[in-house]
Parts: C-alpha cells; structure tokens; sequence
C-alpha cells in the first residue's frame, strides 16, 4: 500500500507546490478585482450586484465573501481560496479514474500532466470561478461514472449527484453544458438511467429558476448582453486547436492578451507526445482491442491493483468485466461540451465561447492522455515518449522558474494611486479630482483608492484620439466612478490617469487640456512590459 501511495504523495505535492509558486507575483486584474468588490456587498446586495452582470452565476462570490471573512482581503489568502478549489480538485480526478477502472499508471501520468499543465495553473492563481468550476465538474462527473456504474439504480448518488449539479451551475453557465453531456450519454448508452435523470435535471432547472429571474429583471440595466460578450469572436478550427494546446502545455500561460495564448514550441511537442498518443488509443478501441477500450494494460500481470478495482481477490477489489468503456466515456466528456458551445457560439447571437470556460473538459481528456501514454505500444516506443515527456516538462519547468514576467501595467495603478494620496497630504480636506479615460483604468484606481474617501475618481468616455477595450467595462449597479464627457474636464487643477508609449502634450489626452490653456505639472509614471502607466497634474 505504501508503495502505491508514495507516487501519487509526491505528484500532489508537485500538483500543490506549482500552484504555489509566485502565487503573489502579480497583483489582483479586473475581473478579480469585480469578484471582491462583489463580495464586499450585503448579501442581497451582491445577488442583485451580480445578477446584474449577467453572465456569471453568484455561488463563487458567496463562498469568496465567506473566505474573506474568515481571512481578510490580503493578496495572498485571497489567491488562497482558487488554490485551495483547484488542489481539493485532485480527489474527484483520481476517484473518477478509480471508477472508470484505471490503472494506477494510467492516473499517475493523469495527475503528473495535470500538475504541471499551465492552463489549470493560471485558472488555480486567479480570484475567479474557474478552480472552482474545474472542482464540481470532476465531482459531477465521478458521481455520475458511479450512478452509471451501479447494479441498481441509487438514490442516494442520484441525490448527490443533483446536489452537487445545483452547486455547478450555480458557479458557472458551462455547468449547464456538463448536464446535458450526461443526460447524452445516458440517452446513448444507459436508456434505462435517463429518465430518473431527467427528474433530477427538472429540478435542477426549478432550483435555477430564481436566479434566470434576477437575471432577467436586471437585464435593462447597462448595455445587456452585447455589452457583456458581443465582442467575443465566434469560433473557428484554430480556436479549438488553440485549447488542445492549452490542455497539453506545461508550466506556460499568459497574464495578459499581448502574450501568445501557447508557445509554438510546446503546441508542436504537445501534439507529438500527447495528442498522437490518444489519437492511436481511439483508433485501437475503435478497432477493438480491450485494453484500450476497457481501460485495462494487456501485459499487466495477472492480480496486478488497479484504481477501481470492485471484487475480492487477495483482499483487493476486482472485477472480470468492466462495467464502463473507460475510453468511450473520456472522450464523450471532452468533446461533448466543447461540441455544444461551438455549436451555440455559431447559432446564437452572441458568441458563448470562451475557452477558460471550457476548462470543465480538462480533467477528462488529462484522464484519456494518461490512459494513452500507459498503453503505448510497443514497450520501446512507450519507455521513449515517457523519457521525452519527462524531459519536456523538466525543462518547461526550469524555463518557467528563470522567466521573469515584469510589471503588467493594470498593477501600475496601485502604485501610482499611492503616489497621489501621499502627493496630496493625509489632511486634504478638499476634494481631489482624478480623471481616467478607459474603464479599465478607473476601475483600478478606484479600487486603489477605495479607503480614502477624499478621491473622487471618474472615467471620461468620447475624447478623440482616445480608443475603449469592449472587453472591460464599470460594473453595473455601480457608482463609485462617475461617468462623464470632455466637458467635465474643468476646474483649476485636475489629476489624468492614461496609458500611453510617452508622456506627449501633442497627443491625447494632453493634447486636448492644453488646447483649454491647461499645463502639466507634477508626473507620477510607472514602466510597465513595453506600455507606461501616467498620473499627470495639470492645471490653469
């Protein structure tokens, strides 16, 4: 027993300590900064705060509100909490490969390429939904291997099941796509299960219903949807390749939109030592070989443990006939999801496609990728690719520990808003004006400057020159920015907050104060990866 559990000790412990690492490097970005200032909100408050936003479910900000009562809002033991989702995530995947009847190589090699994997690795950092999703996906699908796999139907994991379903949309809309993936399979492969499923999923739909209503009532406010996502691009071929890349490269993933969403390097040595693997395991099940479809190694020796061993023999639990085509049902969880929201992606309209959401397939194909690479065949050409593979992520890893990722400009405005409050004295009295001129920015600088009441910050939209990004925009049921024209930019002295290459009184927005006969004075700038972040005092 010990020898079989010291590998899977250490691989959690490679699966924590990545997580771990520079969890704090960066400061908190938009949208995690939305998820604490909802959190921040009375509790009817922040159902309204967040039913308002649309496009997120509100169980993730009350577990965060809850997690920040119990810690507080320092940087760290709010990163805490997505690492704690993500790492609690391990048990789910290794017991949904014990019920799919696994070997214990098979969810080694799952759990080593998910400990590693750099798309899992930015989604467990961020004060988001997603680790959480990742969590209650897996745990889904565990129950549902085990209602499928039962002799008899069971209430009681049907019950847990619907339980833990209600937990998963209520985190995220994708949660409904893993629903309806199982009521699929059952329509294909368990008839006779479907229909006391389907009781649970009319519930399911009753439980929602609340929250489609708030959603509804709040639909008016701000631009709707369009405003929310109808920027998204609808996707294509190489965005679905672009997240088959994600799901296999190690250690890498991008802060910001100017990085590479995959290396090319690693894209190629994905599809080479993980992709072609799995691609030789579907052709071998479809051509019938059993330990492939079965999820069984054919050169096991005989009495040899597995994860989800069920009969006596020598006081391990076995069985003679697998109960769940372990590679059929892998693979119907990877692509039926990702099917069905490129599918909606085309047909409605808006694109729903987002491929952080789509982080509900991960556990499954990591699962069919270590499945694949322990019944490589023959024994030379697996003992080849695991020393590849192994070698890969070594040097992922040591180039991932050297890189040094530099300032990314939203974390400027931290700075630079403390800059301002010692610029204009603890005893103001008066107050102080700052002006920014994409949300993006006002946002950060008001929650910079959220504890010192004598700011008043505000974003000023329509100044020629000056470009918005669709993708950011003031939370609605939101006043603590003021938004306003070119008009408002009077008085004697006003403080400009703006990303430009340099500090240029031709161009926006200086360009336009000084046509007003204003002049700049004191500048506080902040350099950050190729972008300059500006707090400029200009006055008559």
């Amino acid at each position: 027993m010990l020898r079989r559990a010291l590998p899977f000790a250490a691989l959690v412990a490679l699966y924590v300590a990545a997580r771990l690492w520079r969890l704090t490097e960066s400061c908190l970005w938009f949208d995690e900064i939305f998820g604490v200032h909802a959190a921040r909100h009375a509790w009817g408050e922040m159902w309204r705060f967040v039913a308002a936003d649309l496009i997120h479910p509100p169980l993730f900000y009350a577990l965060l509100k809850l997690w920040a009562a119990a810690g507080g809002e320092s940087l760290l033991w709010l990163r805490l909490f997505p690492v704690a989702a993500s790492v609690a995530a391990v048990a789910p995947l290794l017991l949904l490969a014990r019920e799919l009847r696994l070997t214990d190589a098979d969810a080694r090699l799952a759990l080593l390429l998910a400990a590693a994997n750099g798309f899992l690795l930015k989604y467990a950092q961020e004060v988001r939904m997603y680790g959480l999703l990742l969590l209650l996906a897996l745990t889904s699908l565990w129950l549902f291997a085990r209602y499928l796999n039962a002799r008899t139907i069971s209430k009681r994991t049907l019950l847990a099941l619907f339980l833990v379903n209600l937990l998963l949309v209520y985190t995220h809309y994708y949660g409904w796509l893993v629903v309806a993936s199982e009521a699929g399979f059952l329509a294909f492969k368990a008839r006779g299960r479907l229909a006391p499923f389907a009781l649970t999923g009319v519930a399911l739909a009753a439980c929602f219903a609340p929250w489609l209503a708030a959603c509804a009532s709040a639909a008016g406010v701000g631009g709707g949807l369009a405003e929310n996502i109808g920027w998204v691009e609808r996707p294509g071929l190489s965005q679905v390749a672009q997240l088959f890349a994600l799901l296999q490269e190690p250690f890498y993933f991008r802060r910001s939109s100017a990085e590479p969403a995959a290396s090319r390097a690693g894209a190629l040595a994905g599809f080479i030592l993980i992709t072609l693997p799995v691609i030789f395991t579907l052709v071998r099940a479809r051509a019938g070989r059993p330990d492939a479809a079965e999820g069984r190694d054919d050169t096991a020796a005989e009495g040899r443990e597995e994860v989800g061993d069920v009969n006596l023999r020598g006081g391990v639990r076995v069985e003679s006939e697998p109960r769940a085509d372990a590679v059929g049902f892998l693979l119907f969880f990877t692509l039926a999801p990702l099917v069905l929201a490129f599918a909606a992606s085309r047909v409605l309209p808006f694109s729903v496609w987002g491929t952080r959401h789509l982080i509900v397939v991960a556990g499954p194909y990591l699962l069919l990728a270590g499945l694949a690479l322990a019944r490589l065949r023959p024994a030379w050409m697996k003992a080849a690719a695991l020393v590849v593979l192994a070698c890969w992520l070594a040097l992922a890893g040591a180039a991932t520990a050297l890189r040094r990722e530099g300032v990314y400009v939203w974390c400027a405005w931290e700075g630079l808003a403390a800059s301002l409050a010692r610029e204009e004295g603890a005893t103001a009295t008066a107050p102080v004006n700052v002006y920014a001129f994409e949300d993006l920015v006002a946002y950060h600088l008001w929650f910079a400057l959220a504890d010192e009441p004598r700011f008043r910050v505000a974003v000023v939209r329509g100044l020629p020159g000056l470009r918005q990004d669709p993708a950011y925009f003031l939370p609605r049921r939101f006043d603590g920015v003021s938004v306003a024209d070119a008009a408002a930019l009077d008085g004697p002295r006003l403080w400009l907050a703006f990303r430009a290459s340099s500090l240029d009184e031709t161009r926006p927005p200086l360009k336009a104060l000084a046509e007003r006969g204003y002049r700049v004075g004191r500048v506080h700038e902040s350099a950050a990866r190729g972008q300059r972040a500006f707090l400029v005092l200009v006055a008559k």
